[in-house]
């Protein structure tokens, strides 16, 4: 009897000191360690700005590589959200909410999950040193009087502390892996492309804008002539299509999307106009400068073209794409190309076929002040649930139409009905 009430006063004293020791612990955590990177602040910022990249970076996924991912809300800023569920009971389930953002200055995320605490605070700031940014990682976490919180809050930069640190090495390493160009100074929109059929000239070239310059005008003469021989018209800008800029010779596409004047047109090429869809309001991610196109939603075949031996048909690229109007000089569309590059890889986007422009100066007079561009690259649709981009191929190459030949293929017709007259004049009459 005498030991049992020895046991049990030691485990009072045991509780007592567990009670007043917790009273003392700290009702509030805190973790944080910071990383340099070289890439611009921007490219950081819009990185840590979105979901869209974060299994690419945040340790959660190396801890269980079968962890389930849904995006709710906005893509990027205030509001994003994602929510993550796990088998291992390491992890659980929870969710991570942006609950403020400041361009260029800070991303505070809120986490939501089964581990003690409340007030989980994720706080990234960025601040730019010239040639770097450095980047920190805090995180703070609220206990209150959760006496098992507080103790638990003793191992803090031993759990959340260490993922911490491979967080921002996982994030250091995704940033080398994307283009250096700083965005910054450009308006830049996800717009939907329309198919249109597009006359094409290839063409290999030296890397310099003289030469380029000379072999697109000689084309679009070309190009130009033969819209006029087959009676067809301009339906939007001039295309220039890189195939592949290289370090020596360049390789591209010169193209003018055309289409039947609309009294030639089959009635499917020439839909009734919709005049809710005409007075609608731009959305606001299409503001920068989209061009307009009056095409049919489903592209009927051109037929019986008659074309010089160096000018195919195909039909362009149709679906999702960055878009940036630029204006001034073209040997700077290189750059402008590579911006959208960087823009897409901070952003989850995964780009896809060939980036092109839209002359929207003649080119003859893009030696003058001020020409304008559209400059368009392609990309993968989104999975409106995980808010990943949908894995698939890029879209194959336009395969080129045989020139028609228009007095062949009349004799060739002639013939056809002359067997069919013969062949049915031979039939008994039953």
């Amino acid at each position: 009897m005498i030991r049992l009430l020895e046991l049990l006063i030691a485990l009072l004293i045991v509780a007592a000191l567990f009670v007043v020791v917790g009273l003392f612990l700290p009702s509030a955590r805190y973790a944080e360690h910071a990383l340099e990177t070289n890439r611009p602040l921007r490219q950081v910022y819009d990185t840590v700005n979105s979901f869209r990249r974060f299994q690419d970076w945040h340790p959660l996924r190396a801890r269980d590589p079968n962890v389930r991912y849904t995006l709710e809300g906005p893509l990027r800023g205030e509001g994003a959200r994602l929510v993550y569920q796990s088998n291992n009971p390491q992890i659980g389930s929870g969710a991570l909410e942006i609950v403020e953002s400041i361009e260029d200055e800070k991303v505070v995320i809120r986490a939501t999950n089964d581990a003690y605490g409340e007030d989980k605070l994720h706080t990234f700031v960025f601040d730019d040193k010239g040639k770097t940014v450095e980047i920190t990682w805090s995180y703070t976490v609220q206990y209150g009087w959760d006496l098992l919180g507080r103790y638990a809050g003793l191992y803090i930069n031993r759990t959340v502390g260490d993922d911490i640190r491979v967080g921002l090495g996982n994030l250091i390493g995704l940033f080398a892996t994307m283009p250096n160009f700083d965005y910054k100074s450009i308006e830049i929109a996800t717009v939907d492309v329309e198919p249109q059929h597009l006359l094409y000239v290839s063409l290999k070239t030296k890397r310099n804008i003289t030469a380029v310059e000379n072999a697109m005008v000689e084309a679009l003469a070309e190009l130009q002539r033969a819209v006029a021989a087959n009676k067809l018209e301009k339906a939007a800008p001039e295309r220039l299509i890189t195939t592949n800029f290289g370090s020596d010779e360049y390789e591209f596409d010169v193209a003018i999307p055309v289409r039947r004047p609309v009294a030639d047109a089959p009635e499917a090429d020439a839909p009734a106009a919709d005049t809710d869809a005409a007075d609608a309001e731009p959305a606001d991610g299409d503001q920068v400068d989209a061009i307009a196109v009056d095409i049919a939603p489903a592209l009927q075949p051109l037929e019986g073209l008659n074309l010089p031996e160096n000018v195919q048909v195909g039909v362009g690229y149709a679906g999702p794409a960055l878009m940036s109007t630029y204006e001034g000089h073209p040997a700077a569309l290189p750059l402008v190309r590579d911006m959208l590059r960087a823009y897409a890889a901070s952003h989850g986007e995964v780009i896809r076929d060939r980036a092109f422009e839209e002359y929207l100066t003649p080119i003859e007079d893009t030696s003058g002040e001020d020409p304008r561009f559209n400059i368009y690259w392609p990309i993968a649709p989104i999975d409106p649930v995980t808010g990943q981009p949908v894995a698939q191929p890029a879209a194959a190459p336009a395969e080129p139409v045989e020139p028609v030949d228009a007095d062949a293929a009349t004799d060739e017709a002639a013939a056809d009905a002359e067997a069919e007259t013969e062949a049915t004049e031979a039939e008994p009459t039953p």
